[in-house]
């Protein structure tokens, strides 16, 4: 092949890091990588109107891993099963639900690099400051810590919401100290939503359950908190949290685990070595005890398209990338936004020195609650008719209740016009194979 080249749709998050990496693999094969990078809310209706246009122009994409069902569907994709047969990729150390995240229907068609199942992160400097700390505990009766439930969190949230110009535990405010962060905005809404309804949010027949008790109060719980958090924080996404956190504006912040990486490695930051890595504080939703469960809210994963010129070149640039040794490298770049997420990550020096050790436990400990988002074709419309409606709860425009009947019917709608018995089978083969920390 004279001149090889392969294309790669980019989320435009990696567009600083991942030169580096295609330096290195031109060096290795002489084979160059264009990537055209494009916002992450762009990529799934680009890659959707591949599947009617057919033109080739990319050989892989880098998208959520929740495009891939309805791109399977279209057959926009390629199932990767045969060029894996003979590559022999190393899935090695890698948790079950992102196992279970590549494959969609039995077939394999994508391959991750990225562990962004959510987590708590609080303000170290703060946590240990022994004036906020008896303050704390005299309102409450608690240590200050880790919150052990969400309500816990919210408790935490509303003590340490405070107004520009107060002096509080020796401090003086000069702008004010939001209790809380997290990603709110439509397209982000329901990526947290799982930790407050620990559970399936269909039953095994796609009849929706996020009427019954248990939804309702997941609702509440997810819009209650918002009062101390930044008034804009519903048009927020990453672009702007991520500095807000910097910024030391915020006492804790739920959001992917890059995070920490970024506060602890950006120049800008003020809170570097200031910061507490918490597991996902467990929800009170469901009957029963506590549950925790930490979505695997975004993740980076990379598909091939089926309308591509070099679909096996394009397949083993991804083995190559997401292998163990590249991957760790790639997590380990001190402007990448790839998260850890396997065995083989935890001693890394890299990964080390810009996450650290407390953080690694935390992050790898949290992985055993990682469950998937609804990973079924309609991902995108599902999850659009839960945002506009929790908005809807945030901005008390709508009752919890009243929201849930309206997400219900959304939902239904949705199931009907793809085909509920397909629906109900790649639904019912995903909770089998693991995609869900938890089962019918």
């Amino acid at each position: 092949m004279k001149n090889p080249k392969i294309n790669m749709l980019l989320n435009s998050l990696f567009r600083n890091a991942i030169p580096d990496f295609i330096a290195e693999w031109k060096g290795l094969t002489g084979i160059d990588v264009h990537t055209e990078p494009l916002g992450y809310t762009d990529i799934p209706s680009k890659i959707m109107g591949e599947a009617v246009a057919k033109t080739g122009a990319f050989d892989m994409f880098n998208d959520f891993p929740y495009t891939a069902p309805d791109a399977a569907g279209a057959q926009v994709i390629l199932p990767l099963d045969d060029f894996a047969a003979k590559g022999k990729p190393d899935f090695t150390g890698i948790p079950g639900a992102f196992l279970a995240q590549q494959r969609y229907n039995g077939k394999l068609y994508s391959m991750v690099l990225d562990g962004d199942h959510i987590m708590l992160v609080l303000r170290k400097d703060i946590v240990e400051n022994p004036k906020a700390r008896a303050a704390f505990k005299s309102k409450t009766g608690k240590d200050l810590g880790c919150p052990a439930t969400m309500a816990d969190w919210e408790e935490q949230a509303k003590f340490f919401h405070t107004k520009a110009g107060q002096t509080r535990w020796g401090i003086k405010f000069e702008k004010p100290l939001y209790g809380a962060m997290a990603y709110r905005s439509v397209n982000f809404s329901h990526r947290h939503f799982p930790a407050y309804f620990g559970g399936l949010l269909f039953d095994k027949d796609m009849k929706p359950r996020i009427s019954t008790k248990q939804g309702i109060k997941a609702i509440k719980a997810f819009a209650s908190i918002v009062k101390y958090m930044p008034e804009d924080i519903q048009g927020w996404g990453t672009p702007q949290i991520y500095p807000f956190w910097g910024s030391g504006q915020a006492y804790s912040v739920m959001s992917f685990p890059s995070i920490f990486g970024y506060a602890n490695s950006n120049p800008k930051s003020t809170v570097k070595g200031k910061q507490i890595p918490c597991v996902i504080p467990a929800t009170t939703a469901p009957d029963g005890p506590p549950v925790r469960r930490a979505a695997e809210a975004a993740g980076t994963s990379y598909m091939v398209n089926a309308h591509g010129k070099n679909p096996e070149l394009a397949y083993y640039f991804i083995q190559w990338l997401t292998s163990p040794s590249v991957g760790s490298r790639a997590i380990a770049h001190p402007k990448g936004f790839w998260d850890p997420y396997r065995t083989q990550n935890i001693g890394h020096p890299g990964i080390l020195k810009k996450f650290g050790p407390e953080f690694l436990k935390a992050t790898m400990e949290n992985a055993k609650y990682t469950t998937s988002l609804l990973y079924i074709e309609g991902h995108y419309e599902y999850m659009k008719v839960l945002d506009n409606n929790l908005a809807d709860v945030m901005n008390n425009n709508l009752t919890a209740e009243k929201a849930a009947a309206k997400i219900e019917k959304g939902w239904n709608r949705v199931t009907e016009d793809i085909g509920r018995d397909y629906q109900i089978k790649v639904w019912r083969k995903g909770v089998n194979d693991g995609l869900y920390v938890d089962k019918f």
